[in-house]
């Protein structure tokens, strides 16, 4: 007896336990975003900032190889669903966008780099309910 209300009682602690939501910076769109923000002396030093992080689909959770993410006029991607740049920052506010055929873009909010900043931002990417056009065809 002993056993059961043992093993009762550590059943009901278990299926009671939740597990932990992700919370995304909600975009206009069905996508989102997290952001971590670290500060780094050797960064700052060296008078830079960094941004990286992972392109993950939002349904499955999977990483998303070859998508593009933006920064100014520079664009980084890996095969491994990750992206990353480290640069000297300027006046201007910079906005950070994810991009994917069939996928809706995911924008970050727009902000001010500063030397030694350090920023891990991942993109949650959501599919396209439209579908794609099709080009095939001739022209009359």
């Amino acid at each position: 007896m002993k056993n059961f209300l043992f093993c009762l009682v550590f059943a009901i602690l278990f299926i009671s336990c939740k597990t932990e939501q992700l919370v995304l910076t909600p975009t206009y769109n069905k996508g989102g975003y997290t952001l971590e923000e670290y500060k780094s002396k050797a960064l700052a030093a060296q008078g830079e900032f960094y941004v990286g992080g992972r392109i993950i689909e939002a349904h499955t959770k999977q990483p998303m190889p070859g998508v593009a993410v933006k920064l100014g006029c520079y664009f980084s991607g890996d095969d491994y669903g990750n992206y990353n740049f480290k640069t000297t920052p300027g006046t201007e506010l910079n906005q950070l966008i994810s991009r994917y055929v069939g996928y809706l873009d995911v924008e970050s909010k727009p902000m001010k780099f500063q030397a030694g900043d350090s920023l891990i931002i991942d993109f949650y990417m959501a599919q396209d309910e439209k579908p794609l056009i099709n080009c095939e065809g001739a022209f009359n």
